[in-house]
């Protein structure tokens, strides 16, 4: 039996049919698939485009409130979740504190709040923003979308009857789906690499540890309630205090004043226009003020207040500690007229201690000089 060329060919050409046929088929159903993924994924899409604007928002609520950029970077490298849990609680901090003082935190303690490793300062120099940092960690940037293209020259520039034959039909449709729009400036391709990564990658690669969200980080803010009930204490107790008799004795002895002076005190304390000769209307005013103090300390026992606690309680009291706490804390008597006053008055033997050329000095007294004293 001879060779049929015919039918040779025919056979060729069928069979090439059903090849072309399926290279054909098979880029249309790759294409379909990609863009029903695509269309699938685009829900995902939009929601890391709503994170990425909302986590540009905190940034922008720290930035105004003055935390530093690399601060905010740090906190951000970790995810949305971090950077909204440090931007409440420095707000509600800010708040807070303004409306107990009326004062804002400063930059300083709003960076001090945020712990950063200072190593970290070097690769947030890398980026030109907040922005860029944030687009490199939802990677939808095209510095952060490497794709492999395809490689075929002839594929690429569609040569027709390569093209008319299906060879290279799929690279051309992957070629499409990489280069036509679908959403933006996103295209399929992309979309679909985008939704297969996780929403929010660490830009840093996990180089650093996770920032510190810690509730109670920055300056104490003393609440309404502790702070209304100093007030109302210290305010009972100066009233106690300054009618107080032996407290006024000891007030005169510590100035150097007679203590039978005590009555004439009493009286000027009750009418400012009673003050005369040794009990001046500054003495008066001072044992007040001391009185004042003294009851402001006890009211506030306890609670562990330094200076900025105190001026949120009341700048009053702050300035009471200011003229009066440090020199409570650090002397017995506020210099040598007032010691050898208390001796005079009955003070025993003993060690003091004096402000003496501006510097707290140890004073031993005895028996024998106390008898000198009194000749």
């Amino acid at each position: 039996m001879g060779f049929n060329a015919q039918a040779f060919a025919t056979a060729l050409l069928e069979g090439q049919a059903t090849d072309i046929k399926g290279r054909f088929a098979e880029a249309k159903y790759e294409r379909q698939r990609q863009e029903e993924l695509a269309l699938r994924n685009l829900p995902l899409y939009k929601k890391r485009q709503a994170q990425k604007k909302t986590m540009l928002s905190l940034a922008g609520t720290l930035e105004k409130l003055g935390a530093n950029r690399e601060n905010i970077m740090y906190f951000a490298k970790d995810g949305p979740e971090t950077l909204k849990a440090i931007t409440k609680i420095i707000s509600d901090k800010n708040q807070k504190l303004y409306d107990v003082t009326g004062e804002y935190l400063t930059e300083e303690q709003i960076n001090n709040m945020m712990k950063t490793p200072q190593e970290f300062e070097e690769v947030a120099s890398e980026y030109d923003s907040v922005a860029e940092f944030l687009e490199r960690g939802y990677r939808l940037s095209e510095q952060n979308d490497k794709v492999e293209k395809p490689e075929n020259a002839e594929i690429m520039s569609g040569n027709f009857l390569m093209g008319l034959m299906g060879y290279g039909a799929k690279d051309r449709v992957k070629e499409r789906l990489e280069t036509e729009k679908f959403i933006g400036d996103v295209s399929i391709a992309e979309m679909n690499r985008i939704a297969a990564m996780e929403d929010f990658a660490d830009p840093t690669g996990g180089t650093f540890d996770p920032a510190v969200v810690d509730p109670a980080s920055g300056p104490r803010v003393i609440s309404t309630r502790v702070k209304d009930s100093i007030i109302t204490t210290q305010d009972t107790l100066a009233t106690k205090y300054q009618k107080d008799m032996s407290k006024m004795t000891e007030f005169l002895i510590s100035k150097g004043i007679k203590s039978e002076l005590t009555s004439a005190l009493a009286s000027a304390v009750s009418d400012p226009q009673m003050a005369q000769g040794e009990i001046t209307p500054a003495i008066v005013n001072e044992f007040k003020e001391r009185m004042k103090y003294e009851a402001f300390e006890e009211a506030a026992r306890g609670y562990n207040l330094g200076r900025a606690e105190i001026k949120q309680v009341s700048p009053a009291f702050l300035n009471l500690y200011d003229k009066y706490g440090v020199e409570r804390k650090t002397t017995d008597y506020i210099n040598r007229d007032a010691l050898v006053a208390a001796l005079k008055a009955g003070l025993g033997p003993g060690k003091y201690t004096i402000m003496e050329g501006g510097e707290v000095t140890e004073v031993t007294v005895t028996q024998d000089e106390i008898n000198m004293l009194m000749g």
